[in-house]
């Protein structure tokens, strides 16, 4: 194995992961809304779809590790991808709530098992020297496949129908699919995992890390259905972009910044910046206005481009040796479970209130995890570490 990071093979899961997280994104923001709309349903029933598959990934998580030991963690992963593409064309059948629900809830399953093969497969491929600045980079093509596709969301339903939109899904997983059949895997022998347990599942020392991560992840799942329309408002030169994209560039200048601040021991300034910058992105929401949106996209874009990848390395820090998997999935269902919850809360406030308490409710959110951050989970971190 050579001794990089960029090998081809990592390149190719790097890519195939962000088209993955692409593919799911970018249904966000349209399915809520449209789904009320055809199954004449309110979309507070509808809004709590992505809690159900965030609910589908916890269902499986106890088999994660029986899984990728059993059978080829390549196959698991490429199979999971591809069922959980069959399961978008689904939305274009539903006749009812119920059905929907049940969708979300089996494309959640088949999200959590393909994530999670995915982070082992990462770890297998990286040479050992090299696997947590493997982590990180592997976290923030997650990040930019979601914000890409949210953005891909935004803007395509206004040049094409429903139905588009889920073909174009299909397709980008199908091209992810394609990328993450041609990696070469070493081979590892099995372990003897047992069917069910926590291994490649939760943390146990990372569950107020997870709490922490969550209230950030709350904040673009709140903002997402109401910044939906952000296309309009946006505008560069005449030309109207999805606040999500102007998020993503944002988010790419953070990751760039970092990537020159990594020698530097200033994790915890990088936080708490993060995170000043996400809540006073939510401030300049709250003032309204063409240039305050523009202005608000790329603070929320650099915040999460600054606090992902320390969160990602608390879980790993926090884990032993053996379960550096475990971390990174953790981190992962935390994130879901945040963003989820946000984008639930959007649909039930949204129904009666103004843009206004969302806004509020997103800076709430941010406020309370910069000060759980600061005066709870960092002295927790600090006495618990493990490396």
């Amino acid at each position: 194995m050579a001794n990089k990071l960029w090998t081809v093979h990592f390149t190719r899961i790097c890519v195939a992961n962000f088209l993955l997280f692409m593919s799911l994104y970018m249904l966000l923001p349209i399915i809520p809304t449209m789904m009320a709309a055809r199954l004449n349903a309110p979309i507070e029933q509808t809004g709590i779809l992505f809690m159900l598959s965030t609910l589908g990934m916890f269902l499986v998580g106890p088999f994660y590790s029986y899984l990728v030991d059993a059978y080829k963690r390549k196959h698991v992963c490429v199979l999971s991808f591809l069922m959980m593409c069959v399961a978008t064309l689904g939305y274009d059948v539903v006749e009812n709530v119920t059905q929907l629900w049940l969708l979300a809830l089996i494309q959640g399953i088949f999200f959590g098992m393909a994530t999670t093969a995915g982070i082992t497969l990462v770890i297998d491929i990286t040479n050992t020297t090299l696997r947590s600045a493997g982590n990180v980079a592997f976290a923030w093509v997650a990040r930019m496949g979601m914000m890409a596709g949210i953005a891909l969301g935004v803007w395509l339903p206004q040049y094409s129908d429903f139905s588009s939109l889920l073909y174009t899904a299909v397709g980008i997983g199908l091209a992810g699919i394609f990328i993450a059949s041609s990696i070469h895997v070493p081979f590892r022998a099995p372990i003897g995992a047992t069917l069910c347990s926590c291994d490649r599942f939760l943390l146990p020392l990372g569950w107020l890390p997870a709490i922490n991560l969550m209230l950030v992840a709350f904040i673009p799942g709140v903002l997402l259905p109401t910044l939906s329309n952000a296309s309009d408002t946006i505008r560069i030169q005449d030309v109207p972009v999805p606040f999500y994209a102007i998020t993503l560039v944002g988010f790419i200048i953070a990751a760039l910044i970092a990537r020159f601040m990594n020698r530097e021991n200033n994790a915890f300034a990088r936080m708490v910046t993060g995170l000043a910058l996400m809540i006073a992105s939510t401030v300049q929401l709250l003032m309204v206005g063409e240039a305050g949106n523009l202005l608000a996209a790329l603070l929320l874009g650099a915040g999460i481009g600054l606090v992902t990848p320390e969160f990602l390395m608390i879980f790993v820090k926090l884990s032993q040796h053996c379960q550096r998997g475990t971390a990174n999935t953790t981190q992962l269902l935390a994130w879901e479970i945040g963003i989820s919850a946000g984008i639930a809360a959007a649909c039930a406030l949204s129904a009666s209130n103004p843009p206004e308490v969302l806004f509020q409710t997103a800076l709430f959110s941010g406020v309370l995890a910069l000060l759980l951050f600061v005066w709870v989970t960092t002295p927790y971190f600090k006495r618990k570490r493990v490396r």
